[in-house]
């Protein structure tokens, strides 16, 4: 199973109740690393066929997935 770095954002109504939620997403299968409660947050990794089931939990407003960026290097030409 591939793993998926992902944050999930906790709506306002449940922010209070983060841990709650964070509690939730691992019972979904979330291997939670960080809840961020005065942003609201909860960031980790799910499988990836489990990632829309997170956006089932009460209190889950979204559920976005990792971008990564790949600059060139410094010495590159330009593009």
């Amino acid at each position: 199973m591939a793993q998926v770095s992902v944050t999930v954002t906790v709506d306002d109504e449940h922010v209070r109740a983060i841990t709650d939620v964070a509690a939730a997403l691992r019972d979904r299968g979330m291997h939670v690393e960080q809840v961020l409660g005065t942003v609201g947050a909860v960031t980790g990794s799910v499988p990836q066929e489990l990632r829309q089931s997170l956006s089932d939990v009460v209190g889950v407003a979204h559920v976005s997935g990792e971008t990564r960026v790949q600059l060139p290097p410094p010495d590159a030409p330009v593009q």
